[in-house]
């Protein structure tokens, strides 16, 4: 959350700005901001391009229309990209998010990152070997060898790649904000064989 601090001993008549979102893009936060902070201390809100001035009752009124305009286009925005998310997913494509371990976006179509795919493999093997978790994440960590994003390995990183079932070509698309449970097939491409992925799935 932005934190405005006003000296009262400065003599500020208003504040101008360009547009209004360019404060704060959610009203609540713009009206908090002026009601708390600027309204207390007689201090002006000036939007040039929208033509209000929140010293007057006409201005205030303005700001509140402008404000919800502004939050229902937001939301009817992301309606729309959601949409685009679900059709995109149901006509077995990549309809983004982050891959996981083991492959790319390049341009909209996942690929695989060959060096991390071998270190799938490896966890998948030393896993039906008789190796936990644990003892596998100890094990790359000193052959230096790091995750994603950069880091060491831990226990629950290696239990979410023992866990993801689109290593095999197989995935659900859920969504962050849809959870949809689409099923989708070869939108990853394969890492491990299903036969691996069901000897690991028995010791789970």
């Amino acid at each position: 959350m932005v934190q405005y601090i006003l000296e009262p001993e400065h003599e500020i008549d208003g504040i101008v700005v360009l547009k209004a979102d360019r404060i704060h893009r959610r009203l609540k936060h713009l009206l908090d901001l002026i009601e708390d902070e600027l309204e207390p201390r007689g201090i002006a809100f000036i939007s040039v391009t929208e033509h209000f001035d929140t010293s007057t009752p006409q201005g205030m009124m303005f700001l509140h229309m402008i404000g919800s305009f502004g939050e229902f286009e937001r939301k009817v925005i992301n309606e729309r990209t959601k949409g685009g998310r679900i059709a995109t997913a149901k006509q077995n494509k990549y309809a983004g998010g982050a891959p996981a371990y083991g492959y790319r976006a390049v341009q909209g179509t996942i690929t695989v990152d060959n060096e991390q795919a071998q270190t799938v493999k490896h966890i998948f093997q030393r896993y039906v070997e008789g190796d936990n978790p644990y003892k596998i994440a100890r094990k790359l960590n000193r052959a230096g060898i790091r995750t994603k994003t950069g880091k060491a390995w831990t226990v629950v990183q290696v239990q979410n790649i023992l866990n993801n079932e689109t290593y095999t070509g197989f995935n659900t698309y859920n969504g962050q904000k849809e959870q949809n449970g689409i099923r989708q097939k070869d939108v990853f491409p394969r890492i491990i064989s299903r036969q691996l992925w069901n000897k690991a799935r028995q010791i789970s």
